[in-house]
């Protein structure tokens, strides 16, 4: 399972990319006051005072959509009420309603559209609840990544919320009865004092395409496609299929062909998996030693964003 998500980023920046490939920030000015070689992208403050943002999405209004993970709160999970409060490297878990989903003006001004979101922390103070949103038409979905008895949050579970004009939300896909009736093909480890297994998955991410929201959840390996007005979910794709870990965490859709990047595991490299329709099987056209957390197209040129180094992972100051 990635744990990237621990990290908390409180400012937006506009990233523009000369040409394909990685994103990554200008490189600062040389202390002798030295002019630096060819341009690199530049990085303009856009919003801020944001808390875990996690995914975004352009609305039908032209205005940015953000989810935000938030902090958690001061529930705890206690065995004593029937909730394991132990149950992998990450916990206990302390949790509470400081996710929301943000919408950000042209200007940078920022307004909360829901607010009071289901949110969790892990015993490293990384932030999980609102990861990621879409839109289906003028309607926004938000996407909750962990939650349950475990979590703390007995009655908010993994889900697919819609969030209604008056910034209610209303589950429409109940992410954590599907995970439980669909046991991957493969975990490699299932002891609670090593392993990074989550007992309602990681639900990580999520785009819309036509009626459907795809949705990559991380911890298990599997794709899903899930209709939010009748609340089926399909399964897709299990990565595991092949006894490996794979750690999908993001999906890009161009054409007929769903790209997905991985986190890596186990020492393997992290790949860009390339699917068709169908989902029959995929193709693996780039690996890196660095986790593919974001995909984007424009036009005829895919890009990627890698985090952090190998040789530095989970570090503060490796993003």
């Amino acid at each position: 399972m990635n744990h990237f998500t621990r990290f908390t980023t409180t400012v937006f920046a506009a990233i523009a990319c000369a040409g394909a490939g990685v994103l990554h920030a200008d490189t600062p000015a040389r202390p002798d006051g030295s002019k630096r070689g060819a341009a690199g992208p530049t990085v303009t403050m856009y919003a801020q005072g944001l808390t875990n943002p996690r995914g975004l999405v352009f609305g039908p209004d032209g205005h940015l959509y953000v989810a935000e993970a938030g902090t958690g709160g001061d529930q705890t999970a206690t065995d004593e009420a029937g909730c394991p409060a132990n149950f992998n490297i990450y916990s206990p878990y302390n949790a509470g309603y400081s996710g929301r989903v943000t919408r950000v003006l042209a200007n940078g001004t920022t307004q909360t559209v829901a607010a009071n979101l289901p949110s969790t922390r892990d015993n490293g103070g990384g932030g999980y609840g609102p990861t990621d949103v879409a839109f289906i038409g003028d309607q926004l979905y938000v996407l909750i990544e962990m939650g349950g008895c475990p979590h703390a949050l007995p009655d908010d579970l993994p889900a697919i919320l819609r969030v209604n004009p008056d910034g209610s939300t209303t589950n429409v896909a109940n992410l954590n009865a599907w995970h439980a009736a669909n046991p991957p093909n493969y975990i490699k480890d299932k002891d609670p004092a090593s392993t990074d297994q989550e007992p309602g998955g990681v639900f990580h991410s999520m785009i819309a395409q036509g009626k459907y929201l795809y949705v990559v959840e991380t911890n298990r390996g599997f794709l899903l496609r899930v209709d939010p007005k009748s609340g089926i979910i399909e399964t897709l794709y299990d990565m595991s299929v092949d006894s490996n870990e794979h750690n999908p965490i993001v999906m890009a859709r161009r054409g007929n062909e769903f790209h997905i990047g991985t986190f890596g595991e186990d020492g393997g490299p992290a790949e860009l998996a390339v699917f068709d329709k169908n989902f029959a099987g995929y193709s693996l056209p780039f690996e890196s030693l660095n986790p593919i957390v974001g995909l984007a197209w424009r036009g005829k040129k895919l890009f990627g964003v890698e985090i952090f180094p190998l040789d530095a992972a989970w570090l503060p100051d490796s993003r």
